[in-house]
């Protein structure tokens, strides 16, 4: 694609431009969830703390966090299963700025090893900049086979050329509600994947971008996976959004942690990942880690905040299936969507076709040479009736 006036953030600040203007703009661009009166979905209890006890975190952090906020982190995503997680796996774990910030550091540790990352040939466009700001290669695998199931023949054959040239692969995958189609992988499909990659122990490891795992209608499959093995011979790291999970985009919240043999020393893995972060950003932002380890505490809160992500994803749902089923009568080819805050679409030429919807004051965001991304989680169910509407004009 040409230039960078394409690029997601810039058809965001185009979209924002025009509804300035007082223009009626059909928003599908920012990922990020709006309630259906257009404002940003907040989540209260997580607020509230950040509100009262943000002050009392203005000094540096420990580099790679609090325990306290490790604690949280794990609790909020493993639930009860957490202590049988942690008596399978040893886990280094790392605050980050935010999921962004967890994907980076990873990058960066296999950057300095002899290896390759194989990413879906659909995948988020930032992953790119990210891997060339690491200086780490990247190949591609496809993603969906033609009957619309993960491609695992396809992730195997990108296994194996990639070890012909370097001597360890991370395999990347988002999921669940991936980033930009809305797939989710079943419990087979990560039968099948986990299945592949312990053909390779010590030379394959695996990158999983857990970004939208609130939002997933089936549940979090990839810990049941976990859960129903004696042993995983590689390594897993996994990388978590504060942004997408508590509404927290601007703060830049996160985390990177790692599954690995218990048997396995982390030690020099956690050094280089102080390292990265003091050579980068120094620490992470205490003013939001601070009160989401004290959220993470309450009970109380933490319950009506999932009850309210149940709300919300349900929601989100009926959203996207509808935008969907407008697609399928507009006759433009879409990938299936199961979830999430995304549905992307097939054209031939994006930018122009792009082009065309803004001067409807439609902005989507193309995302490569033949796809259009629809962030689903901007839009409400009138918009979409009158984006059909607009279409039809």
């Amino acid at each position: 694609m040409n230039g960078m006036k394409y690029d997601i953030l810039s058809v965001q600040e185009r979209a924002m431009a025009r509804k300035k203007e007082g223009h009626a703009v059909i928003n599908g661009c920012a990922g990020m969830l709006f309630e259906d009166d257009k404002s940003l979905c907040v989540y209260e209890d997580v607020n509230k703390k950040i509100e009262e006890e943000f002050r009392s975190y203005l000094s540096y952090p420990a580099v790679l966090g609090n325990s306290s906020y490790k604690e949280g982190v794990l609790s909020w995503l493993f639930k009860e299963d957490k202590e049988r997680i942690e008596s399978l796996f040893n886990i280094p774990f790392g605050v980050t700025l935010g999921g962004t910030g967890a994907i980076f550091m990873v990058f960066s540790l296999f950057s300095r090893k002899n290896a390759l990352l194989l990413a879906s040939d659909i995948r988020w466009p930032n992953y790119d900049t990210i891997a060339s700001q690491a200086h780490l290669p990247f190949s591609t695998y496809r993603l969906l086979t033609k009957e619309g199931r993960l491609d695992v023949p396809s992730i195997g054959k990108a296994i194996e050329e990639g070890f012909k040239t370097h001597e360890e692969v991370l395999l990347l995958v988002n999921d669940p509600c991936q980033n930009p189609l809305g797939y989710c992988m079943d419990k087979e499909e990560y039968k099948e994947l986990f299945d592949l990659l312990s053909q390779y122990p010590g030379k394959a490891s695996l990158l999983m971008d857990i970004a939208y795992v609130d939002y997933a209608p089936e549940g979090f499959l990839f810990k049941k996976e976990l859960l129903s093995r004696k042993a995983i011979p590689f390594d897993i790291y996994v990388a978590f959004s504060a942004s997408k999970s508590f509404g927290l985009y601007g703060l830049r919240l996160g985390a990177l942690f790692g599954l690995m043999e218990k048997k396995k020393d982390v030690t020099l893995l956690l050094e280089e990942m102080k390292r990265i972060a003091r050579g980068t950003y120094s620490c992470a932002n205490n003013g939001a880690m601070g009160p989401l380890s004290s959220f993470f505490q309450d009970e109380k809160a933490k319950k009506a905040v999932l009850e309210k992500i149940m709300m919300e994803s349900t929601r989100l749902q009926k959203i996207g299936t509808r935008m969907a089923k407008v697609l399928d009568d507009l006759h433009i080819e879409h990938f299936p969507y199961k979830g999430g805050f995304y549905l992307t679409f097939t054209v031939q030429d994006p930018i122009a076709f792009c082009k065309k919807l803004e001067r409807r004051d439609i902005f989507f965001a193309p995302i490569d040479d033949s796809h259009v991304r629809i962030a689903v989680s901007g839009l409400n169910l009138d918009e979409i009736e009158e984006f059909e509407r607009r279409m039809h004009a």
